[in-house]
């Protein structure tokens, strides 16, 4: 008997490798993709701007670091003691203006640098719904807290969405002519928003990625949203709060990125980065045994033959290894 519907996704005839850069920008599943990929040493970017959930607010971010926008002092608002901007995440937050300015234009410099030269970018959106500061009209990315009077709520439309993604993937093309998008939409439900309405925010998003995917072959769909909800399809993929794909969830979409975009010697490498990512959090009982020494001898010597010819960097782990070992017999 057959108690769920899978679906078989598309191999993509992109695949990518450690030589790939990556650049992955989005919602907080962004950086649970992205913090996978650096831990098994691809060459990546995540989320330099912080979680970021609208479209509207990715394409600003993306041009103000193609083009070299950069932040002023009237970017830089007060709440309490603590000054933020707008169009960024909190951990950009400090005590000062000034630090608040400086940490924004670096990334911006980090970035605009990173994404001339990249291979792949990732964006994850995650609603259709908005907030604009009344102020200035502002669309913001987070509202830092400030009182919700301010604000007005308002849900992107499918044309809204797909109007800032075009102008991402026509900015993109005049500085990248080759890069390749891949996009998707977050499986995390914004229950705060209203069941209904929340559905409604990511079949907008669901649209907006398939027309665009229709219209560019540079860019690619990935179904994370419909792995969890109709594939898993179950209370069991959750996390407690009920809102957050569980880690075994992540894992199942991972597992199903891989087949769709890693070469079958790229997941050999990856097994094998894998093996040593254990070795280091191995707790043995008694680290001068001769097997444990043995054992650290060999997970550096696993750690050398993946640097050679895979442009892998394994120093620092390896220094930690060798400050393990006491003897070899």
């Amino acid at each position: 008997m057959q108690f769920r519907t899978t679906f078989q996704i598309q191999s993509s005839d992109f695949k990518l490798n450690h030589q790939h850069k990556i650049l992955t920008i989005g919602s907080c599943f962004s950086d649970e993709i992205g913090k996978r990929l650096t831990d098994l040493k691809f060459d990546g970017l995540i989320n330099p701007f912080g979680v970021i959930f609208n479209s509207h607010s990715i394409q600003n971010l993306i041009e103000r670091s193609i083009h070299k926008k950069y932040f002023t002092i009237t970017d830089v608002h007060q709440n309490g003691e603590e000054f933020f901007c707008f169009d960024v995440h909190s951990s950009f937050n400090a005590l000062t203006k000034e630090a608040v300015l400086e940490e924004l234009n670096s990334t911006i410099n980090q970035v605009h640098d990173y994404i001339h030269s990249c291979d792949v970018l990732m964006i994850t959106l995650g609603t259709s719904w908005i907030y604009e500061w009344k102020t200035s009209n502002q669309i913001v990315a987070n509202c830092h807290k400030v009182e919700a009077k301010q604000f007005e709520k308002r849900l992107l439309t499918t044309e809204d969405n797909l109007k800032s993604l075009e102008l991402i993937v026509s900015d993109l093309k005049k500085i990248n002519p080759t890069i390749r998008i891949i996009t998707t939409v977050s499986p995390v439900r914004h229950t705060k928003d209203g069941m209904i309405e929340n559905n409604v925010s990511k079949a907008r998003l669901l649209d907006a990625l398939y027309q665009l995917s229709l219209q560019n072959n540079q860019v690619e769909y990935f179904p994370s949203y419909e792995l969890v909800l109709d594939d898993l399809r179950d209370y069991r993929f959750f996390k407690e709060d009920l809102i957050h794909p569980s880690k075994q969830a992540v894992d199942y979409i991972w597992e199903k990125f891989s087949e769709t975009y890693f070469e079958q010697s790229t997941q050999t490498i990856i097994q094998k980065i894998n093996k040593v990512i254990s070795a280091i959090n191995h707790r043995p009982f008694n680290e001068e045994s001769d097997n444990h020494q043995q054992f650290l001898v060999k997970t550096i010597a696993l750690m050398n033959e993946l640097e050679k010819g895979n442009q892998l960097d394994f120093s620092a782990e390896k220094e930690l290894l060798k400050s393990k070992i006491k003897h070899v017999n």
